[in-house]
């Protein structure tokens, strides 16, 4: 219940409805309405349904909750992160209050596009429970929304670019993104390995799972569960790495533990950078630079988008275009070779 005054006179908007009390407009009258709107006989007499109308935050974490039955558990984080953040600040009114000027003002604190599509995925649903249960009639999702582009680019590092990051790396840190750089697997794919999805004899690394934010789950998508060849690049990281974890089960334990998430990489990362004098890009860039420079340097395109696990090459041809040579040739031997890792082991 919401009240206003208008000309002197205490008006109240109950369940959608705005009335007058025939009172005037005074903080007591306000609080003897207030307490005479508790009983039956008041919404009789305003011919106001007496109905408990929920505010948007309520019917928001019945959305969540349907959706936690069927998510990933990090995904679930990621709703719950927003739904703290873009939701709960700006909708803690009853359902039936909220009209397209809100709707219009949420929109303007967002940047980015995905955080509009991850929140909107939460509160729309909520306002069409309010429809089907007679809350309101209509959706105040009638405006449009603003296009924003991602700032997000790729930014692969060059050949020589690489080869200066190996050689001021040591440890299981330079096995790990000479990995990264050599395999195109996602970091949480790389960190989710364990000795048993490495077979030195096939040359192949089985890519089955990820790791993100403390939960070892299936990977991203469908396709994103492959088998990839090893290159002798990738061979040589892996064998220096089991020197460093002997027979335990995961391939990356840094002081013995699991890395969780992959932010904590991120110090180790960002020194590096700084160390070689580098400009500052997440580490998630070394797998568009094993895209890149693959098919830069006319490595076949179905090849890397199977590698890199994409639903089809087109999705890798779309992502990587200025990439790709106007001609092609039939893949062979080309820039790998030129890579010397094993020097690289022994700085």
């Amino acid at each position: 219940m919401t009240f206003y005054n208008r000309e002197g006179m205490l008006y109240a908007r109950i369940n959608g409805k705005r009335i007058s009390t025939k009172l005037k407009y005074s903080k007591e009258n306000i609080k003897l309405f207030t307490s005479y709107s508790k009983n039956d006989e008041f919404f009789s007499k305003f011919n106001v349904d007496n109905i408990n109308i929920p505010t948007v935050i309520e019917l928001c974490e019945e959305v969540l909750e349907e959706k936690e039955a069927q998510l990933k558990p990090t995904s679930m984080c990621m709703y719950r992160s927003m739904f703290k953040t873009y939701i709960v600040p700006y909708f803690n009114k009853r359902i039936d209050e909220i009209e397209p000027l809100d709707i219009d003002k949420w929109y303007k604190n967002f940047t980015n596009k995905s955080g509009i599509i991850t929140s909107e995925s939460v509160l729309k649903p909520a306002f069409e429970k309010a429809i089907l249960r007679k809350y309101i009639t209509t959706s105040p999702f009638v405006i449009t929304k603003p296009r924003l582009k991602s700032t997000y680019k790729i930014n692969p590092f060059t050949l020589q670019e690489i080869e200066l990051l190996l050689h001021n790396s040591n440890g299981w840190f330079k096995n790990f993104i000479g990995l990264c750089f050599f395999t195109g697997a996602r970091t949480g794919e790389i960190l989710a390995l364990k000795w048993c999805d490495i077979n030195f004899n096939n040359y192949t690394i089985d890519i089955n799972k990820t790791q993100t934010n403390g939960f070892t789950q299936s990977p991203k998508t469908e396709s994103s569960i492959r088998i990839i060849d090893m290159l002798p690049q990738s061979e040589d990281f892996l064998k220096n790495q089991r020197k460093e974890t002997g027979l335990r089960e995961y391939v990356f334990l840094p002081k013995g533990k699991k890395i969780c998430t992959s932010s904590y990489l991120t110090p180790t990362w960002n020194n590096l950078l700084i160390q070689v004098g580098l400009e500052h890009r997440g580490i998630y860039q070394t797998r568009h630079s094993f895209a890149s420079n693959m098919l830069s340097n006319k490595e076949d395109l179905n090849w890397v988008s199977q590698t890199l696990g994409h639903k089809n090459p087109g999705i890798t041809q779309q992502k990587y275009f200025k990439y790709i040579p106007a001609k092609r040739n039939e893949r062979k031997n080309t820039f790998l070779d030129t890579i010397d890792t094993k020097s690289a082991q022994s700085i």
